[in-house]
Order: C-alpha cells, then sequence, then structure tokens
C-alpha cells in the first residue's frame, strides 16, 4: 500500500445521540438526506429561472422558446449543483448541522447564471431586458434555494436528535482498545450507537474486557451483522492474534456492514498492492477493509 492511495478520512458522524444504549427510531439513509436536499436545490435554480420568464410571457407578451428556455434553467441548475458539491454543501458528517452558507450559495447561483450565457439564451429573448431577467434569476433563484437549505437544515437536525443517523458499531476483541472506542463513543452528539462488544474468549479467565459487558462470540456478531443490526466492525484484537486477523476479516466479506481494523496491529493483513483508506474513530486509527454494500 503506497501513501498515496490512503485516503485521510474522518469517521466521526455528528448528530446527537442521548446515550449509545438507546435504541434509535427508524434509521435514514445519510446520503439519501443530502440527495434529496440537492433535488431541492436543483429545482430552486429551475423554478428560479422559470417564474420571471413566466411572467414575462404573461404580462409582458414576450414569445419565448419554452423548450431553450427550459433547458436553460436545467443547466444552470445542474451547475449550480456540481459547484456546492465541490465546495462540500452536501456533507453528511454533521447531519445536525447541514451546511447552509449564503455565500456559497449565491456564488453557486451566479455560476449557474454564467454557465448558460454561451447557449443562446440572449437571442431568444429578443425584446426582453436581458438584465433584469437574469437580476430577477439569480434573486428568485437564491431565495428559493436559501429556503431550501434553512427547511432541510431544520428537519434534518430534529431527525439527527431523534438517532435517525446514528451508525451502529460493534467492537470485536474486548480489550483495552474497546475500552477506549466504548469511552468515546459516549461523546454526546456523535450520532453513534454502540452495539456492543464481541469475543471468542467470553466466559474465559485469561478474557480482560476492562469492565464491558460482552454480548457474545464471532457467531454472534455475524448474526446480527445478516440482520441488519450493525453498520460497522470493528477488529481490535492484540498484537498476538495477527495471525487470526485474515480469517475474521473473511467472514464479513459478504456482509452487508463496513469492515475496519485498528492500524497498529494490522501490519501482516495489508497487501502491498493493494489501495485501502484510513480512518480513525476519535484515539483509535482503523484501516477500512471494506465498504457497506
Amino acid at each position: 500500500m503506497t501513501s498515496g492511495s490512503i485516503a485521510a478520512q474522518s469517521f466521526e458522524p455528528a448528530a446527537p445521540s442521548a446515550s449509545p444504549t438507546h435504541s434509535p427510531k427508524r434509521r435514514l439513509s445519510r446520503q439519501v438526506a443530502a440527495d434529496t436536499v440537492a433535488i431541492g436545490d436543483l429545482t430552486s435554480v429551475v423554478l428560479g429561472g422559470l417564474l420571471p420568464a413566466l411572467i414575462y410571457a404573461v404580462i409582458g407578451n414576450v414569445q419565448l422558446d419554452q423548450i431553450l428556455v427550459l433547458q436553460s434553467t436545467l443547466l444552470a441548475g445542474f451547475i449550480a449543483h456540481l459547484c456546492l458539491r465541490f465546495r462540500g454543501m452536501y456533507d453528511t458528517t454533521h447531519m445536525d448541522q447541514f451546511p447552509m452558507q449564503p455565500f456559497e450559495l449565491f456564488t453557486a447561483v451566479c455560476c449557474g447564471m454564467v454557465g448558460v450565457l454561451g447557449i443562446g439564451l440572449p437571442l431568444v429573448l429578443k425584446s426582453m431586458h436581458i438584465v433584469v431577467w437574469y437580476a430577477s434569476w439569480v434573486s428568485a433563484s437564491f431565495t428559493l434555494i436559501l429556503l431550501n437549505r434553512m427547511i432541510a437544515r431544520t428537519v434534518l437536525a430534529q431527525f439527527a436528535q431523534e438517532g435517525r443517523f446514528d451508525s451502529r458499531v460493534a467492537v470485536f476483541g474486548a480489550g483495552q482498545v474497546a475500552r477506549r472506542v466504548h469511552d468515546y463513543l459516549k461523546t454526546p452528539r456523535l450520532g453513534v450507537f454502540f452495539a456492543g462488544v464481541f469475543d471468542d474468549r467470553a466466559g474465559q479467565d485469561r478474557l480482560n474486557p476492562e469492565g464491558l459487558t460482552v454480548a457474545g462470540k464471532i457467531e454472534d456478531l455475524i448474526a446480527q451483522c445478516r440482520e441488519g443490526k450493525i453498520d460497522r466492525v470493528i477488529i481490535a484484537l492484540p498484537p498476538a492474534a495477527n495471525e487470526r486477523l485474515a480469517g475474521i476479516v473473511e467472514k464479513f466479506e459478504s456482509l452487508p456492514v463496513s469492515t475496519h481494523i485498528v492500524t497498529h496491529i494490522a501490519s501482516d493483513l495489508i497487501d502491498t498492492d493493494i489501495a485501502y483508506n484510513v480512518s480513525n474513530l476519535g484515539p483509535v486509527g482503523l484501516l477500512d477493509v471494506k465498504k457497506k454494500r
């Protein structure tokens, strides 16, 4: 694994959670929520352009190429969407504080307007005052997109408060690492549901769970993963268990969960010709072996 192939990312989903032991309500997808906001943004730009054109056509009796006007507003909306996505305005890390930066929104709308100048729209408008029409388009689109963001931010914050975006995390391997993960997940506003600690050594004298209750063995963890009760599995075994890592990882390969390995004990598992992502859960470094399917 080369250093250039490792993408650093933060594994800190942020939505308030009353307690890591409470059962969240019906869970929602962060990505679907962000995509819904994106559709609202694009629609805002399209309506912001169509409404002034409709007023000009009805009140001003201006003959317009309706298809070209619609194409122009769709293009502007798509360009604005790309600008917002490039600027990180659909970041799902902090669902309780979804991005709402007026300057970024206004800049994206203006970029959309500039994008349609070269497709012949001014020629179609003929007697319509192009400056007034574009000013109306920018003003209406910015107002609508800002309103869309305000509503989305309020709704998503409420869902986050209810634990709808919580990510369910289980740790395989009781010990100091599991203890640190558990303590970190007790921090408020992380949006993480601690699903428990699992270890094959449960009931053995050599197991030191660091005061945590062991929920079961690896078969129990696999069963919960199959049932969709777990989103992420963190494998945190002692250094002496390096040889077991490959076999344990294979058990989760076909399951609908993201698999992570605490990086300081994963050196024997990494192939130099495969790119992995490195993330972290608070103070614990992780190697992301597989994404959720």
